[in-house]
């Protein structure tokens, strides 16, 4: 599993922080999407804090546009009342808080077993510390190349800023969490989301949770990742 992928996935996804997918669908409305399948294994998939799911139009109109091909989407997350602005067809200045849920497309279908679970821990923490200029340039080119497509202005991507490990978890079920700073600019206008990283272990499927919000203080940070560990909480005791 190379981490060039789980960085372009973390990027990607803060592109909507932006304000830069598709129109939502003024017919939109809020779906509850409490399964979805990985490598065809049924799973229970509640979202974090209570968040709906965005239902099938929005995520196959704006959130899957900004997930990596070496990633599939399951689900996506936001507010009840983002949702809401989504259903009347506003984007605003884009999301503030929001969460996806996907899974490698190379491991989908293979069986990971609590040892193999246990390496896929140790190299996401040794991974979170490194991050190599090449990988985040193709990281920022691939993003650039989508807001192409979409007619939009090209971003440029800081140095990610690792703020270290969140929880760990072993046994039958696992998870591990991290967090990051990642900072946006485009034109003249700049953002910081604090990322924050969910890896574990579900049926003996590896799934990715990724949580975002807008920085504000440490305690934006303190506060996400809390509710990173409770939603893989969630998520391991709804598919025992």
């Amino acid at each position: 599993m190379r981490f060039c992928r789980l960085l372009a996935a973390i990027v990607l996804s803060c592109l909507a922080a932006f304000g830069q997918g598709p129109a939502a669908p003024a017919a939109a409305k809020p779906v509850e999407a409490p399964h979805a399948k990985a490598g065809g294994v049924d799973l229970a998939v509640p979202g974090p804090g209570g968040f709906p799911e965005v239902g099938d139009r929005l995520r196959t109109t704006v959130f899957e546009v900004l997930t990596p091909a070496s990633n599939r989407l399951l689900t996506a997350y936001v507010p009840a009342e983002t949702l809401a602005e989504f259903s009347s067809g506003k984007f605003g200045d884009g999301m503030r808080h929001y969460a996806m849920l996907e899974v490698p497309r190379q491991g989908e279908y293979v069986d990971c077993t609590p040892e193999a679970f246990t390496q896929v821990q140790e190299s996401m923490e040794a991974a979170m510390g490194k991050f190599d200029s090449k990988t985040l340039g193709d990281a920022t080119e691939e993003l650039n190349i989508r807001l192409k497509s979409l007619g939009s202005k090209p971003l440029e991507v800081g140095r990610p800023e690792p703020l270290g490990g969140l929880f760990k978890k072993t046994g039958s079920s696992g998870s591990s969490g991290f967090a990051m700073l990642l900072a946006f600019k485009q034109g003249e206008r700049t953002l910081t989301m604090v990322t924050c990283i969910g890896v574990l272990r579900v049926k003996q499927r590896v799934l990715f949770a990724y949580l975002y919000q807008r920085y504000e203080s440490p305690q934006t940070v303190q506060g996400l990742g809390k509710e990173l560990e409770q939603w893989t909480d969630a998520l391991l005791a709804g598919n025992r």
